[in-house]
């Protein structure tokens, strides 16, 4: 465990501890997921990412069957964290977006909750306990890199108390169709897509407005990969005072392909649900949660 890692509430105050150049080097030196929740997209996950739906109840179902403490890996802006937290469950979190977890330190602070974060990317997970859960909801495929996941799923297993779980959901490409059409040469070869004029606006906390418009730039059927962008635009009485563009690349998987991922790192024991409440599995599920024992 390296201390730079951690940042802690009190629940009266956040307490960081320095991030030490090490990291920002290891960064430099290695292969890091695209991700596009930085900057203007986190405040938007922090202040309207709120709800955290079906998956929320389902994920902590799985933690209270199969024990604490658990960790919410990839927990953003605290959207199942936060829940569970004032549900009084032992859970910590980590994000590989640092200004997702202020998004979720600031709702943390302002509900007088204390949290254990950590500024981590799921590949080089380092941290000082051991789990009976690890959930991942939305998390596992994003990024574009298959070898980081493959890394990323050894470190959850050696994350695990013996006979712990680590569950996740995926989200399969085959009841998407614009996704799947997109892989087709007359459709990927128009690649990038134009970026919309303009988007729907939404109102901030402080009074400005928020506009988030996404693209698709690449598709790759042959490494399975797919590359959108978002841009997002900052107005303030009907002024544009600022314009970010974040890039993310996808992973896409079959069923197969991800039990034999979970094997090749460790788990056994894999079950596959269909959708958020313990259904078996079909075809017709645009949602399947994974539950792999250590």
């Amino acid at each position: 465990m390296h201390p730079r890692d951690l940042f802690l509430f009190t629940g009266e105050s956040f307490l960081p501890v320095t991030i030490c150049l090490q990291w920002g080097e290891n960064q430099l030196n290695t292969k890091q997921p695209d991700i596009w929740h930085h900057g203007l997209v986190a405040r938007e996950w922090g202040e309207f990412a709120t709800d955290g739906g079906e998956e929320s109840l389902c994920f902590k179902k799985i933690i209270e069957t199969y024990g604490e403490p658990a960790l919410d890996l990839g927990c953003g802006s605290g959207r199942l964290l936060l829940p569970y937290v004032q549900a009084g469950l032992d859970v910590d979190g980590c994000d590989y977006s640092q200004d997702m977890l202020t998004q979720c330190q600031e709702r943390a602070s302002r509900g007088g909750l204390s949290l254990r974060l950590y500024a981590q990317p799921m590949h080089e997970l380092d941290l000082p306990r051991r789990y009976r859960t690890i959930i991942a909801c939305g998390v596992i495929g994003l990024g574009g890199e298959r070898q980081l996941t493959r890394k990323a799923l050894r470190r959850c297993y050696e994350h695990l108390r013996p006979g712990g779980v680590f569950a996740f959901d995926f989200a399969p490409r085959w009841n998407d169709p614009p996704a799947w059409l997109s892989r087709l040469p007359e459709n990927r070869h128009t690649l990038p897509e134009e970026w919309e004029a303009s988007g729907e606006r939404q109102l901030l906390a402080d009074g400005c407005e928020l506009e988030l418009v996404a693209r698709t730039v690449a598709v790759d059927p042959l490494e399975e990969t797919q590359t959108r962008q978002m841009r997002a635009r900052l107005w303030r009485n009907g002024e544009l005072i600022e314009e970010q563009i974040h890039t993310q690349r996808y992973e896409e998987y079959g069923k197969n392909e991800l039990v034999l991922l979970l094997e090749r790192a460790g788990f056994g024991d894999i079950q596959i649900r269909g959708g958020y409440n313990d259904e078996p599995a079909t075809p017709d599920h645009t949602d399947l949660v994974f539950i792999a024992r250590k």
